[in-house]
């Protein structure tokens, strides 16, 4: 039989009294950081699609923009549901917010690994690509944009077919910043949009519908 003498029933004690007041000196901290990591989820994420915001995407862009060299390019690709007005009108906001999920899943399994995806506008997503040619860019896009187009997702026994235009844009030793990039690829898929939608649009110099417009970050 174990006897715990007084002496080493203080010890226990103190060593007790010692964990307790360390764990109700840290728990604070820790509570205080797990909520400051939630609050920052919440502010950089779209809760609808669970993707990066554009407050979210664009901070990180910048950050990987201004950390390359000229030798590590960024592609960027900017993505947007065609008609997506008429899946709202036709079938209710609730079909609407069906669709920006579905084409999110897609994003998700095409890009989990590879790429940094986000919803950044109603209907736009954006996806940057680190250390990619302009090239595999556009065959990423395509990918998707086929991927998308192949089967429709079902909203109560409807059928719905999307279709999505996309503009890639690819950085060079000229590229003065991220947002320079960005509006490159906004214009490629300006072009898309205005040629007939359902396309990737890499290389608009000889296009007459490119315009000078420009992304506020």
């Amino acid at each position: 039989m174990n006897i715990t003498t007084e002496p080493q029933l203080q010890i226990i004690l103190a060593i007790h009294l010692i964990l307790a007041t360390t764990a109700a000196l840290i728990l604070p901290f820790l509570v205080s950081a797990n909520a400051e990591h939630n609050l920052s989820t919440l502010a950089n994420h779209d809760p609808l699609t669970q993707l990066l915001n554009s407050r979210g995407f664009y901070s990180i862009a910048n950050n990987l923009f201004n950390k390359n060299n000229s030798e590590q390019s960024l592609a960027v690709i900017m993505l947007d549901i065609d008609f997506f007005k008429r899946v709202n009108d036709e079938f209710g906001h609730d079909a609407g917010d069906e669709a920006l999920k579905w084409v999110s899943q897609h994003l998700k399994e095409l890009f989990s690994k590879t790429a940094i995806t986000a919803r950044v506008g109603g209907e736009e997503f954006a996806i940057l690509l680190n250390h990619s040619s302009l090239n595999d860019a556009q065959l990423a896009a395509e990918k998707l944009r086929k991927n998308i187009k192949q089967y429709p997702f079902n909203y109560y026994g409807n059928a719905i077919y999307l279709r999505v235009s996309a503009g890639v844009a690819c950085s060079n030793a000229n590229t003065a910043s991220f947002k320079s990039l960005l509006n490159i690829a906004d214009k490629h898929l300006y072009v898309a949009k205005k040629t007939g939608r359902d396309k990737v649009i890499y290389n608009s110099e000889l296009n007459p519908f490119v315009h000078k417009q420009t992304v506020s970050i």
